[in-house]
């Protein structure tokens, strides 16, 4: 916390103020439970050809679709994030010599208004698509649609505490708290990570006995956000 008075009694302000100052700021921290889970899931395969790695990326990717459909998981929150093919050499003396073309296909997909937790959906759609050869769970995460409640809560605590500083302050320096002449505000969300009860490498992924993200336990989403206020005072 810092208080800044500064002599500006040559620059007045309207009704007679002068421009001292006292400078504080107020955080406002709130946690709130995510009501989306969002996947990223992509396939690899390696052909002679690239017509043929990217028909059995094809082919996979439909299958995973296929998986997704029976979760009721609208199209719109399945999104193709990459594609791309492109071959890989082994490269001896001065020699390029070709090995194959690796296709490769990203998705994201969101769940969204889930009881991640209870129902285990999220669980549930990464044990099914996990029984497909070559499909990678690259990162799975979590998040809140609509933050706008939460980051309405957390600039009133902070702004809260902002005031009731600059009022203390005042009481102790005995001068006058007026309004403020400048707000700022910094705001930073921090997401959970998914917690599992069983996890296994992603080598172990055929053995489905012993496959273990169904048990996946929901964090917090962490909003901070702290709001650096300027008062006039006289």
């Amino acid at each position: 916390m810092d208080l800044y008075i500064q002599d500006a009694s040559n620059n007045e302000l309207p009704n007679n103020l002068v421009t001292n100052t006292i400078s504080v700021q107020g955080d406002g921290k709130v946690f709130a439970t995510p009501d989306m889970l969002i996947l990223n899931l992509s396939v690899e395969e390696t052909k002679p050809t690239t017509a043929e790695a990217q028909a059995e990326v094809n082919k996979k990717i439909n299958q995973i679709k296929d998986i997704i459909k029976k979760y009721d998981i609208k199209d719109s929150n399945v999104q193709t994030r990459n594609v791309n093919v492109y071959p890989e050499y082994d490269y001896k003396d001065s020699w390029r010599v070709l090995l194959w073309y690796r296709a490769r296909h990203s998705l994201e997909i969101t769940i969204k208004n889930a009881n991640i937790e209870n129902d285990g959906i999220g669980g549930k759609l990464i044990d099914a698509v996990s029984q497909i050869w070559n499909v990678l769970v690259n990162n799975i995460s979590y998040d809140i649609e609509d933050k706008t409640p939460y980051y309405t809560q957390a600039r009133e605590l902070a702004m809260e505490k902002a005031n009731q500083k600059a009022k203390e302050l005042a009481k102790v320096w005995e001068v006058t708290l007026l309004k403020p002449i400048s707000i700022s505000e910094n705001l930073n969300t921090y997401y959970p990570q998914p917690m599992y009860k069983n996890t296994y490498a992603m080598d172990m992924v055929a053995d489905s006995e012993m496959w273990g993200w169904a048990d996946i336990s929901l964090g917090e989403l962490e909003i901070n956000l702290n709001i650096n206020v300027i008062y006039w005072i006289e």
